[in-house]
């Protein structure tokens, strides 16, 4: 142990003091037992903290002892024996050789020799927080009546810098509690979540510390892959939208189990690995991090905050103050997902409306005009060949006007779907399959389809695509109906007004998706004749 010059009391207390005013209460404590040890010129100290009970010591902070040797002597201590004796009778204790006391029962296996003790208890206010232990004072010497009474000074003073280390954790928690409301106060008022999530993750950085900070959600319909919803920090306006494949066990543990989780150093550069759209922002100047998941499990969203790697890793003690923020953070977030969904829902049911009323009523007035033009423009055409000519004009300007009526029609009803989303690829399969064919498509998509399980998102676009195809090249079809409902299962239902199924030696597409539905406890059916056929796939969604 040191053998450094020990220093005057008040120095010492100072220094305690010092600490303590911007430490958390660990930190305190190994600076009060650090400044204990190197006064008294003792080789080995210990500060153990009482229980809440104050009936046994409940954790032991020590110096001076190998980690090898802590890990040898196994279990510390609980208060038996000669520590009890403290526990039970909080007054200053000195032995010259500590084998000597009747409440001594020996050392564990492993544990250094010690034989000169000094304990003295350390109050905060009137309550007895724990006890200081010094033994083996160096070059063989007793201790001192002068050490007991620095030591007892100093116990004084530690208890002062232990009560401000607890006034700091309580405004801590108090300024974390506060940024979870003013999260949840903002998004429950109808804020831009992304705006709530910039704002939270720049809240998180500063309460904790950290240099940059980010939010990132996982993409809709992808295997595992994540975006950057919102970012701080001097890279993170470039950051923000950037998609992330990360592949990393760490990140997955946080989002499958919802708990915070600290990040070394070599662990965050192995996370960047994975994530190269952003290793070339963050991970060169960052090392540090803490991940704290949004709602879940599996979380909804992992909240990142980094320090620069020339400083020092985040305090344990953080992990509990940001799940306390995350969980009220996490309420709001629930809260306006539900709300979210159900605008989502009634939006779409309004423009599926407003489609059907164009398809109804005003493309089926103008087809009606258009008709009645092209029998007046035959009835015509002998006698006054110009007047059908002009007819004949008008009538295709109308059939320019409904086929552009239908394309917005088609649009307005997907005109939410976002690029990474399930939708859209829904959308752009439909418009791949019937270009160029003349046939006049409608899909329809019920529920909350973002929300399938990414494994599950192949099987449907590749059903809807192969039973759309079967369709072009077999139905003669002039519309076909695309329905996508997810409930306790997805359904996958095609409608067309064609001429029927194709014969049975044509249908090996028909047979695979029946294979990809019965593999998963679906099945797949059809029924119909000349004049139309629908065609049904299913399967359940675990819940």
């Amino acid at each position: 142990m040191t053998g450094a010059t020990p220093r005057s009391a008040p120095e010492l207390a100072a220094a305690v003091l010092a600490a303590a005013s911007g430490s958390h209460l660990e930190a305190t404590l190994r600076e009060v037992l650090h400044a204990a040890v190197l006064h008294v010129e003792a080789s080995f100290g210990a500060l153990g903290v009482l229980s809440p009970d104050g009936r046994r010591l409940d954790r032991f902070v020590i110096e001076g002892m190998e980690e090898d040797d802590r890990r040898g002597i196994g279990t510390p201590p609980t208060g038996q024996g000669l520590l009890g004796l403290l526990v039970a009778e909080p007054v200053a204790l000195r032995l010259a050789d500590l084998a000597d006391h009747p409440a001594f029962r020996g050392f564990p296996e492993g544990h250094p020799p010690m034989r000169s003790f000094l304990g003295v208890p350390v109050r905060v206010g009137d309550a007895v927080f724990g006890n200081l232990y010094l033994t083996e004072k160096q070059g063989g010497r007793p201790f001192t009546d002068a050490d007991v009474e620095v030591t007892q000074a100093l116990a004084a003073v530690a208890g002062l810098a232990i009560e401000n280390a607890r006034l700091l954790e309580r405004a801590e928690r108090r300024a974390w509690a506060q940024a979870g409301l003013d999260v949840s106060t903002a998004l429950l008022s109808g804020a831009d979540p992304g705006e709530v999530l910039r704002s939270a993750a720049a809240r998180v950085a500063a309460l904790s510390g950290a240099q940059a900070g980010g939010v990132l959600t996982p993409v809709p319909g992808s295997d595992g892959a994540l975006r950057v919803m919102a970012a701080v920090g001097p890279n993170g306006p470039d950051a923000e939208g950037v998609h992330v494949r990360v592949d990393d066990e760490v990140l997955r543990e946080v989002q499958q189990s919802g708990t915070p989780r600290l990040v070394t150093d070599v662990e965050f550069e192995r996370l960047a690995a994975g994530a190269p759209e952003l290793a070339a922002l963050f991970s060169h100047a960052y090392g540090p991090a803490v991940l704290i998941p949004l709602g879940g499990p599996p979380a909804l969203g992992t909240l990142v905050v980094m320090r620069r790697r020339d400083l020092e890793p985040f305090e344990p003690e953080l992990l509990d103050l940001a799940g306390a923020f995350a969980a009220q953070a996490t309420v709001a977030l629930e809260l306006v997902r539900s709300q979210e969904r159900e605008r989502r829902l009634q939006v779409q049911a309004d423009r599926d409306r407003i489609a059907r009323d164009l398809h109804d009523h005003v493309v089926q007035r103008i087809f009606a005009t258009a008709l009645a033009l092209d029998r007046i423009g035959r009835s015509v055409e002998a006698e006054t060949p110009d007047l059908a000519r002009r007819l004949a004009e008008r009538v295709d300007e109308l059939d320019g006007t409904i086929s552009r009526i239908r394309t917005s029609i088609f649009e307005l009803q997907h005109q939410d779907a976002s690029p990474e989303g399930v939708r859209h690829r829904l959308v752009e399969v439909v418009r791949s399959v019937v270009d160029g064919h003349g046939l006049r498509p409608d899909l329809r998509v019920h529920g909350e389809v973002e929300e399938l399980p990414a494994a599950l998102v192949p099987d449907v676009v590749a059903t809807v695509r192969e039973l759309m195809t079967n369709v072009v090249r077999h139905a003669r079809a002039e519309r076909v109906t695309v329905t996508v409902t997810v409930s306790d299962r997805v359904r996958v239902q095609v409608t067309d007004d064609g001429c029927g199924l194709p014969s049975i030696t044509v249908r090996s597409g028909l047979a695979n998706l029946a294979d990809r539905a019965e593999r998963r406890g679906g099945r797949l059916g059809a029924t119909g004749g000349p004049s139309g056929t629908q065609v049904e796939w299913w399967v359940p969604l675990a819940r």
